[in-house]
């Protein structure tokens, strides 16, 4: 980027700013939801809370059914990673 084009978009500067931190906070929130360690917990925590009596069991397959979508997502996701790895 030339000088002129610097000065000529600084203005925009706040705007690029915002845009990379909601760009790094969503990366993570992906990061996070998508996460197969986490994910695994999350079931753990979902099985002792019912047998704890803290949930019932149509709140324990609810969330059981959405984890395991998640988990699926999660696996996809990896496994074209590995492929893009391997093409590229």
């Amino acid at each position: 980027m030339g000088i002129f084009t610097g000065l000529i978009t600084l203005p925009l500067a706040p705007v690029r700013g915002v845009t990379w931190v909601a760009e790094q906070i969503a990366a993570e929130a992906d990061r996070q939801l998508y996460d197969e360690n986490h994910i695994r917990r999350e079931l753990l925590q979902l099985e002792l809370d019912f047998d704890e009596g803290l949930i019932d069991e149509q709140q324990r397959e609810d969330s059981e059914e959405a984890l395991l979508e998640r988990l699926a997502v999660s696996q996809q996701r990896a496994a074209l990673m590995r492929e893009d790895d391997q093409d590229g």
